[in-house]
């Protein structure tokens, strides 16, 4: 038989595949439960938008046609709210597509992209498909440092990516970091930054991210629907930047990358701003009350400008996360960010919230 990875491109070969979450009724199988809670995606609790599944249900008819592969309502909609042409704006399968599109587009073999060591996965994977070399940049506190980041830049430079809010540490870049960071960093050098939690910021010290696109610089602002607007199961987000980068990045974008469900579901939830504020709200509340029982039980976290929290736990997180399975509640190891002794939840309704703490301190008691 033919070994395969003598076939395989030389550049996937250090790659890990992404470790995908157990569904609830495989949880329930294995273990022979009937009441499983996730909380290790990330995902809004309230489920997709009203208005949302109304659009849908009327559209269902005409999925016998392909979709419109230039998502042109959804970027008119879009373009209107955010200030900038249609012609600046990318659509993707998830903003994690739109990552592989940025490294398709600008990484070739031996070009370098500056990543985070505890940045969101993506990045990584997209540069090592394309031979890129990551320039990886120490995160202390567990945050995107400036200067870190400035230091690991070369004349091979080409992407820098900023998670912001950064998952899976909720850590933020504030303004003033970004200030500096931006007013240094070389205009042949595209900046990255990942707003996937963007609903959920701390309005005080947000970067304004998009005067620096106003401004003409080389940045790419990604965005999705899949947290604040619940439609993680459509796969759907954005990408804001300058009409060159765009054109850049639809070069290199399958025609029909995304559903004309996932399309028409983006718009009408764009016009739910109650939900948005209802998700905002409970989001809130849910971190309050995992900060203060976490608290309670004894527990570090890193606290979250997102909707999930890093914990710092006294067991191995990947044993953590085995222990928790068993009691019905899911939650996500991040041994693979370089963090053994972590694990990370999402901030569920409340009486999810709830269960994870009653298990959390049931399995430490158990275990003291």
């Amino acid at each position: 038989m033919t070994n395969i990875s003598r076939l395989s491109r030389p550049a996937i070969a250090d790659i890990i595949p992404y470790e995908p979450g157990k569904p609830i009724s495989e949880v329930q199988r294995e273990y022979g439960l009937t009441d499983v809670i996730k909380l290790a995606s990330n995902e809004n609790p309230l489920g997709p938008s009203p208005k949302a599944i109304e659009a849908v249900r009327e559209a269902l008819m005409d999925t016998n046609r392909y979709p419109d592969g230039g998502c042109y309502y959804l970027k008119q909609k879009l373009s209107e709210r955010l200030d900038v042409k249609p012609s600046q704006l990318v659509i993707g399968n998830g903003s994690a597509e739109i990552c592989e599109l940025i490294t398709e587009a600008f990484i070739g073999e031996g070009d370098e992209a500056i990543i985070g060591r505890q940045a969101f996965f993506k990045y990584r994977v997209a540069v090592q498909i394309m031979n890129g070399v990551i320039a990886w940049a120490d995160m202390p506190d567990f945050t995107h440092n400036a200067d870190e980041m400035l230091s690991k830049i070369t004349a091979g430079t080409k992407l820098l990516f900023v998670a912001n809010p950064n998952n899976p540490t909720g850590t933020l870049m504030n303004r003033e970091q970004v200030t500096y960071l931006m007013d240094r960093l070389p205009e042949r050098v595209i900046a990255v930054f990942d707003e996937a939690y963007y609903d959920y910021r701390n309005l005080d010290n947000f970067p304004d991210t998009m005067s620096y696109l106003r401004d003409g610089r080389n940045i790419i602002i990604l965005r999705t629907f899949s947290k604040s607007y619940g439609l993680a199961g459509l796969r759907i987000g954005y990408a804001i930047t300058t009409e060159e980068i765009a054109r850049a990045l639809n070069c290199v974008r399958e025609a029909f990358n995304v559903s004309s469900i996932a399309q028409i579901a983006a718009a009408a939830a764009l016009d739910d701003d109650e939900y948005l504020r209802e998700g905002i709200r409970l989001n809130g509340e849910g971190k309050r009350f995992y900060y203060d029982e976490l608290k309670r039980i004894g527990l570090e976290y890193i606290p979250t400008e997102a909707n999930f929290v890093l914990i710092k736990v006294p067991l191995p997180g990947r044993e953590m996360f085995g222990e928790l399975l068993k009691k019905g509640v899911v939650i996500r190891p991040v041994d693979g960010y370089g963090l053994p002794n972590h694990i990370r939840v999402s901030i569920g309704l409340p009486n999810e919230n709830r269960r994870f703490i009653d298990a959390i301190g049931e399995l430490l008691r158990e275990k003291s």
